[in-house]
């Protein structure tokens, strides 16, 4: 019992703190940002996809072995809608992390990295557009662990 609580703390535990870098991210991002900042945003970056692979990690833990069985969770839509939501939710992300890993060459010369107004704002809008995902995620998994089923199947 309490193996199970713990493997579902360090799932939520993953998850917030994989909201918390993306919030922190897009805090910090604006088109002006100083070597210190563009540093705190890879550092962030990273937490974000360590948290990331966390997050199935403890996740996958639970479905197969500390939870409902996974024939519950793989036949139900909400389970298979939040799974979907996750691999959107990852796609998207490549963009901002291909581009924070661009800045490398720059970031060890010292130099801060030049940021167009609209390279700032794609990137925004990705990370809001994360943010509004991981709220349907969230939705998704209170369905999910009450049961509660779409009322037309995929």
């Amino acid at each position: 019992m309490l193996i199970t609580a713990l493997v579902a703390f360090g799932h939520f535990f993953a998850f917030f703190a994989l909201t918390a870098a993306l919030v922190l991210q897009l805090t910090l991002l604006t088109d002006s940002i100083s070597l210190a900042t563009a540093r705190r945003i890879q550092r962030a970056d990273q937490v974000y996809g360590l948290m990331a692979v966390l997050v199935l990690v403890f996740g996958f833990l639970r479905v197969f072995y500390f939870e409902k069985s996974a024939d519950y969770y793989f036949n139900n839509d909400f389970f298979l809608l939040k799974m979907s939501l996750l691999v959107v939710i990852g796609l998207i992300s490549i963009y901002p992390t291909v581009t924070y890993l661009r800045w490398n060459a720059n970031l060890k010369l010292d130099i801060a990295p030049q940021l167009s107004e609209r390279m700032v704002q794609k990137i925004r809008k990705i990370i809001h557009t994360e943010l509004v995902f991981i709220i349907a995620v969230l939705l998704c998994a209170s369905m999910m662990a009450k049961g509660v089923d779409l009322p037309v199947s995929f």
